[in-house]
């Protein structure tokens, strides 16, 4: 089970990368490689290349495998000595983390940057990480995979407006409701799945207050709840919102998979959870 802390400090990363990853030169495909980031983890593990991992964050857990290799720290408190005691030929790190890259560079470390902001960022960290390592086969032929995915997923009745979401995070009271906004991953995946957030503007979270959600007045409630178990039910403090129309109608799902949090290629299984929700909501209203 994901903890709450690593689930919010997961987020953070969805903050600030929508730019495309540079590439890294190398002279051959790298041997030992070093993750700074769980998205990143999972990246490298899809393109068949966890055997060439030596260093991961403490935060590292999926796959199963990822548990067992050596650990250097965690977002933003890395432990250097564990880091160049592995003798990393390369170490891939999101593109925000200066100090680290400025760090890096003095110990002549090669590095990769990735973004993890939208689609299109995991997409194309899955290319960047297969161009550096040796692996751009099998980095087509999982950006193929997905974009097909996507395609069938993608919904939309046009004799249908698009149901009305508000997605959440975390377990805060009803007086502070933690919500993604427009410019985020999950506000995408939403759209894709044929949703519309209830929260406009340009940011990628907001606090809701309860007049603020009474206001918005969503048809449906999604929670990403990774920290609580599977059988998890609706947080009782939408009770206190009784006129809401998601809970009028008992429209309220709680998400609770670890890769809901983490930016990585999983992300299609988030797309698949929203695109069945918003389907049975459309039957439902049929």
């Amino acid at each position: 089970m994901i903890s709450r802390i690593t689930f919010l400090l997961s987020l953070v990363l969805l903050c600030g990368c929508d730019e495309p990853a540079p590439s890294v030169a190398l002279d051959r495909p790298p041997e030992r490689i070093i993750s700074l980031a769980p998205n990143i983890t999972e990246t490298v593990y899809a393109l068949g290349l966890g055997d060439k991992l030596v260093g991961v964050t403490t935060y590292c857990l999926y796959p199963g495998t990822a548990r067992a290799l050596p650990k250097i720290g965690g977002f933003g408190q890395f432990n250097y000595e564990a880091i160049v005691s592995a003798r990393p030929d390369l170490v891939i790190l999101h593109k925000e983390y200066e100090t680290d890259k400025i760090r890096l560079e003095g110990l002549g470390i090669p590095y990769l940057e990735t973004g993890t902001y939208f689609i299109a960022d995991i997409l194309e960290t899955l290319r960047s990480i297969g161009e550096a390592c040796g692996a751009e086969e099998r980095a087509d032929e999982l950006i193929q995979g997905l974009e097909t995915r996507i395609a069938e997923l993608r919904t939309g009745d046009m004799h249908v407006a698009p149901p009305r979401v508000l997605l959440t995070f975390g377990s805060g009271e009803i007086e502070t409701i933690q919500a993604f906004g427009p410019a985020c991953i999950h506000s995408e995946l939403l759209k894709i799945a044929g949703g519309q957030n209830v929260i406009e503007g340009k940011l990628p979270f907001a606090t809701l207050s309860r007049e603020a959600v009474l206001r918005l007045n969503p048809d449906i409630i999604i929670e990403l709840a990774p920290e609580l178990g599977a059988d998890a039910e609706p947080s009782s403090h939408w009770e206190k919102l009784a006129t809401v129309n998601a809970v009028q109608h008992n429209r309220i799902h709680v998400l609770t998979g670890d890769y809901t949090c983490i930016p990585g290629p999983r992300f299609i299984q988030t797309l698949n959870d929203f695109a069945e929700i918003i389907r049975q909501n459309n039957l439902e209203a049929e």
